[in-house]
């Protein structure tokens, strides 16, 4: 009695967390995917095993080998099949016209969302728990120490349910059936040469290449900083997945957008903090930690930026009505919530984080100013067209044609002052060296960095850097205006069809 009363409270809890997981995982359970990917499990583990226990019975120490070999079929597993199968779970919603359904429901983007990466979670869980027992023997055959068969399977088990997270936000990504096929194909790829890739290098770690007798290996509290870092790194990425792929399903009407802000505002403070973290070290590790700060910010910068610039100014009346009783305090949704420009707003506060924090490391001069002249790039191709296209043509400034006018930026001005070169003064000879009428582009300007400052020419990345530095600021009062233009024209037409509707 007392069995089948906990059994129903798990029931009506995992109903109360999403109903979705309950059928997720009876349609997981029936299908042929998990028949076979659980059964190559216990195959693997048995054929392994009995090869390894052969070879300790001829004298040999088969812990190592047996232990790569396991992790590397359940990595297979946990890094190419189970995503795999979580990208085509919500994708087969789609194909089937089965996620209208869903939506129509009470439940909410983010429950859909959640459910459907639980699902996954479980089945990564039932295929650990088949293999498990045979990466634990691996112990027994000698070489291999049981804290590092623990920890490499968290580890996997982490990483394998990251992947499940970014395939159901990539999956959330395409609407149509013949864009969905072809992103589907392409991770389907790059999942297998990730999954390659992990193998090895984790073979490599195993065997002693990266930590061998000539380095001595990490200490144990390194070892601990080390997954300290890790953990915390992969939940709030783990958590801004998801928030990603809720912000592509919700509807026009759901404030979307504002948590999606702040888990990103938190995964900047969150690099921050372990970077200031190694501020106690001595001068050549903290000036390494401030460069690696700065290639990590600025790839979450521009990420960041490219979508949040780039986002309509205004809301829709239903949308803000249904904001209001949200469960953000009011000064938190008039800072990072949708629409007038509030998207530049953020992204110049994190950008003025991020120089705040280099700004406590001993970065060499020299490095500090193509920092800077990096940023002030990325504020200039990703503001300057944006502010141009929504002054000049802002009824036609939607997000898709703003990052077209982006791209197409970015291309001429990596492309047209080498072509306007050959076709104006026609050279003889195609020379491809760093020059003066290169400085327009970004990636050549700040990797030949110092022939910039040799020869003087650093005026023009600092001109462009402060342009765009203005044209971000610019950003937050423009998108402002256009949100009450817009927003009292709507009050306009309200007025003017209930007028009549008296008459």
């Amino acid at each position: 009695m007392t069995v089948a009363r906990v059994v129903g409270w798990l029931e009506d809890r995992s109903d109360w967390l999403s109903p979705l997981v309950v059928k997720e995982i009876r349609q997981v359970v029936r299908g042929r995917e998990f028949s076979l990917s659980f059964g190559a499990c216990l195959v693997a583990g048995l054929v392994v095993a009995f090869l390894g226990a052969t070879d300790v019975l001829a004298g040999g120490t088969a812990g190592r080998w047996t232990f790569v070999s396991l992790m590397a079929c359940l990595a297979f597993l946990g890094l190419a099949v189970v995503p795999l199968g979580a990208f085509n779970a919500l994708r087969r919603e789609r194909v089937e016209q089965t996620f209208d359904l869903i939506t129509l429901t009470a439940l909410s983007s983010r429950r859909v969302v959640i459910g459907k990466l639980m699902t996954q979670a479980v089945r990564l869980t039932t295929l650990f728990a088949a293999m498990a027992p045979f990466v634990a023997m691996s112990f027994l055959l000698g070489g291999i120490d049981f804290v590092t068969i623990a920890v490499s399977l968290v580890v996997l088990f982490m990483a394998s349910l990251w992947m499940c997270a970014l395939c159901v936000f990539l999956s959330a990504l395409a609407r149509a059936r013949a864009l969905s096929a072809v992103i589907f194909a392409g991770v389907g790829i790059a999942l297998l040469f990730a999954a390659g890739i992990f193998g090895t290098a984790f073979r490599a770690i195993s065997m002693g290449i990266f930590f061998g007798p000539l380095g001595g290996g990490p200490t144990t509290s390194e070892v601990l900083w080390i997954l300290a870092g890790l953990s915390t790194v992969w939940l709030v990425t783990l958590v801004n997945l998801v928030l990603l792929a809720v912000n592509r399903l919700s509807l026009p009407t759901e404030d979307s957008v504002t948590p999606l802000r702040l888990g990103f505002l938190a995964q900047l403070l969150l690099f921050v903090g372990w970077a200031v973290s190694f501020l106690f070290e001595p001068p050549n590790i903290r000036e390494g930690v401030g460069l690696m700060l700065y290639r990590i910010g600025c790839i979450h910068l521009a990420a960041v930026a490219v979508f949040a610039v780039t986002e309509r100014p205004a809301v829709p009346r239903r949308a803000v009505l249904r904001m209001q009783p949200a469960s953000f305090p009011g000064w938190l949704a008039r800072v990072f919530g949708p629409g007038g420009g509030r998207g530049a707003f953020t992204v110049f506060l994190q950008l003025l984080i991020l120089v705040g924090a280099l700004a406590l490391f001993p970065i060499d001069p020299y490095d500090r100013r193509r920092i800077l002249t990096a940023f002030g790039y990325l504020c200039f191709y990703v503001a300057v067209p944006t502010l141009a296209f929504r002054l000049a043509f802002p009824k036609y400034a939607t997000p898709a044609r703003l990052g077209i006018a982006m791209l197409v930026t970015l291309a001429a001005a990596m492309a047209l002052p080498d072509l306007l070169y050959y076709l104006i003064f026609q050279p003889d000879l195609l020379s491809l060296e760093f020059s003066f009428r290169q400085l327009l582009n970004p990636l050549q300007t700040i990797a030949n960095w110092r022939i910039v400052e040799t020869n003087g020419w650093g005026l023009i990345p600092s001109t462009i850097g402060i342009f765009g530095v203005l044209a971000l600021v610019a950003l937050v009062p423009t998108g402002a205006r256009l949100a009450a233009e817009e927003a009292s024209v709507g009050a306009t037409g309200r007025q003017l069809e209930s007028s009549a509707a008296a008459d």
